[in-house]
């Protein structure tokens, strides 16, 4: 995928940072927990993250070897971000007032569980990786992407997986998982996931 290859991931939406103005807009979360150096990179400046500090549309998040990154989304959903995780938020419009809720996370590199909030319908809810793109309502899932392809497994709810064209999609229930193994293959089907791989990204997502 181009704008992965080249961290261009973020959709142009909302108000551009003018004389230091806030872009109070494009806000999409903050930082709940977090451990290690964690840096956000904003139109070419990269600062370090901290408890409370806020995540646009467009921030370029990277969580380092030895850290760890929870945040708390604008519709109310958490994401966890393993060690070695580098993650752009692209879109996030969390559909306040009955408007449809529209996140699109892009996710180079790494690992995440989502626990995603119940929304009006409709709802979109993705996360896109070089080879795939998996999408959920509300449920409560990890997604990994790495040289090998993308993994997703699932705890609660469902979550679909495709290929980046979406020509080839798996459901995928709970206690369940499905990867693709490389760019334009489709899915593997479906398996039961053994309990010793969900304790293996719980135990890599969660805060101590």
């Amino acid at each position: 995928m181009q704008r992965i290859r080249h961290g261009v991931l973020g959709l142009a939406l909302g108000f551009m940072v003018i004389g230091g103005t806030a872009r109070a807009a494009e806000v999409a979360g903050d930082v709940l927990t977090l451990r290690g150096n964690c840096l956000l990179s904003s139109s070419g400046q990269s600062t370090a993250l901290a408890v409370g500090t806020p995540v646009h549309v467009g921030d370029v998040i990277d969580v380092p070897a030895d850290g760890r990154l929870k945040l708390h989304m604008a519709d109310g959903s958490v994401i966890s971000a393993a060690s070695g995780t580098h993650l752009t938020i692209e879109q996030y419009a969390p559909g306040a007032n009955g408007a449809p809720r529209d996140v699109r996370l892009g996710l180079a590199a790494g690992l995440l569980r989502a626990v995603v909030a119940v929304a009006a319908q409709p709802s979109t809810f993705e996360v896109e990786t070089a080879v795939g793109v998996a999408a959920v309502r509300s449920t409560d899932w990890f997604v990994g992407s790495d040289k090998a392809g993308t993994q997703v497994g699932v705890l609660t709810g469902i979550v679909t997986l495709s290929d980046r064209a979406k020509q080839h999609t798996v459901s995928i229930p709970a206690r369940w998982g499905a990867r693709i193994r490389g760019d334009g293959l489709a899915p593997t089907p479906p398996r039961l996931w053994k309990d010793a791989e969900f304790a293996d990204v719980i135990g890599r997502t969660d805060q101590p």
